[in-house]
């Protein structure tokens, strides 16, 4: 059984990609990063929707106030900034990439990269939720039941071909799968893959066994930090490798489960958001991925998405201004 005696901390990664002097640096990080990894670069590594704010953590926050009020500590990374509409407040910690990954790395535009270094954050709890802000709880949380026994993880539900190496014109969720089934086959000759790429959801985790599985797959979590936009040859570690990791290893269960993916570029986004407006408060989870592209903000389809935010949740949280 697991200790939930301590209130379980919440994680996420946020960018203000309004920000000029952000902006500034990615351009000219871009410019670096082209000439040495061109044909390396990952799908969408570098579009308007692989950064665009469009009032997702807000929201995600009003959502974890209603489905989950007894949480721990927020922990917000970020790249030098802070929300303005965020009010400072002695439960919620603005981490720095800084903080937590070392001060001699180029600034980081790759959600992978920055992930590997969240169990680093200072005076996290034990068992904490990964959330990029774009993931929400779809109803209230039963920490018991993603925490105790084994931890909660989930497959997508499409399939994927056998390949011996990453594939340049994959997704990232199945290159990170396909580089898991070659680590795992090479380091365990009794495991047995399942090609499916691993869900969209909410990650629990355990502080002590991510920097275990880190020492276990150094050689993983080195090459996706060797890079600072998405690449490739370089997927995911922290949200595939280490979930079957613990899988294998006793500690984790990968499942299935009904929840929702939403793209907000898709041309069915007007009848996927009604379904979430029917699911809401009966599914574990749900995600709303922006896959708009480099579309300006004012797109009906970014649109959209603010206004179910707004409809489903228009109560201002307490950490709001």
């Amino acid at each position: 059984m697991v200790n939930l005696g301590k209130k379980i901390d919440i994680v996420y990664l946020w960018v203000d990609s309004n920000d000029p002097s952000w902006q500034k640096k990615r351009r000219q990080s871009f410019k670096v990063f082209l000439k040495r990894n061109e044909v390396n670069m990952g799908l969408h590594a570098n579009t308007e929707g692989r950064f665009r704010d469009n009032g997702e953590l807000r929201f995600n926050l009003r959502c974890l106030e209603k489905f989950l009020p007894e949480h721990g500590h927020i922990f917000i990374v970020t790249d030098n900034q802070k929300p303005e509409w965020l009010l400072d407040s002695k439960r919620v910690t603005i981490i720095d990439h800084q903080d937590i990954i070392p001060k001699n790395t180029n600034s980081i535009f790759a959600s992978d990269h920055i992930e590997s270094y969240i169990h680093h954050i200072p005076n996290l709890s034990e068992n904490f939720f990964y959330l990029n802000d774009d993931i929400f709880f779809g109803m209230p949380v039963d920490t018991k039941w993603w925490f105790d026994s084994k931890l909660k993880y989930f497959y997508d539900n499409k399939s994927h071909n056998s390949y011996k190496e990453p594939q340049r014109d994959l997704l990232s969720p199945i290159n990170a799968s396909i580089q898991s089934s070659i680590w795992l086959k090479e380091k365990y000759k009794n495991y047995n893959h399942i090609n499916i790429a691993l869900a969209h959801a909410p990650r629990p985790f355990k502080k002590s066994l991510l920097l275990q599985a880190e020492k276990e797959a150094i050689d993983l979590f080195r090459k996706v930090r060797s890079v600072n936009f998405r690449s490739w040859k370089t997927p995911a570690v922290l949200v595939d490798s280490v979930p079957r990791w613990l899988e294998y290893n006793g500690y984790a269960k990968i499942t299935q489960t009904d929840s929702l993916y939403i793209e907000s570029g898709s041309y069915e986004i007007k009848a996927q958001l009604d379904k979430l407006d029917q699911k809401f408060g009966k599914i574990p989870f749900f995600c709303i991925n922006d896959t708009c592209d480099d579309a300006g903000s004012e797109d009906k389809r970014l649109r959209l998405v603010r206004e179910i935010f707004q409809r489903l949740l228009p109560n201002k949280s307490s950490f709001e201004i």
